[in-house]
């Protein structure tokens, strides 16, 4: 009985957001993503990020990283950091949560999800961990297309990550290229 209504009492905590409830952002002629209407661009998250929107009320942040494919393979190939017995994606993802592991405090991760988004190969990973002091649960996706590599990141304080985590994952499979 108190286990049915703890599910019922986070099923209500969740956000329930519809395709309306999104809007589509186009990002130069690469890629196109939505992203919900509460959130608005905010040019500070990322200093690399090509697409960058939050709701700072609500905690919820959206970052899109991409990087040439082929520059990635060259870089990590001359660092001895690339394996060529697996995949771009699959590379730029062990690399991705190196990088993630040096900043986040008691870092984590698991894989989460998606294998492909909107027809091109994806890892999707939930990671949390501590960033100055704060709990923070991130959904990152990573999408190989063509010429380039896609870091897909959503984050909120880890307490209001049940409210938005089917948000996230929403988000993630929204991503096309253009």
């Amino acid at each position: 009985m108190i286990d049915k209504a703890a599910k019922n009492v986070a099923v209500q905590d969740s956000e329930s957001l519809s395709a309306k409830d999104y809007k589509t952002i186009y990002v130069d002629s690469l890629y196109s993503l939505d992203v919900p209407n509460y959130m608005k661009e905010l040019k500070s998250l990322h200093p690399e990020a090509s697409l960058e929107y939050a709701n700072i009320y609500k905690e919820a942040y959206t970052v899109v990283i991409h990087e040439n494919k082929q520059e990635f393979i060259s870089i990590f190939t001359e660092l001895e950091e690339y394996n060529s017995d697996l995949s771009p994606i699959n590379n730029y993802s062990i690399i991705q949560k190196k990088m993630f592991n040096e900043t986040i405090e008691q870092f984590k991760f698991q894989d989460y999800g998606l294998k492909d988004i909107n027809g091109y190969p994806a890892k999707q990973m939930k990671i949390t961990g501590i960033i100055d002091g704060i709990d923070f649960v991130y959904v990152v996706a990573f999408v190989e297309g063509e010429e380039y590599i896609y870091m897909l990141m959503n984050w909120t304080d880890s307490s209001r990550f049940d409210k938005l985590e089917n948000t996230f994952e929403y988000i993630n499979g929204t991503f096309k290229i253009i």
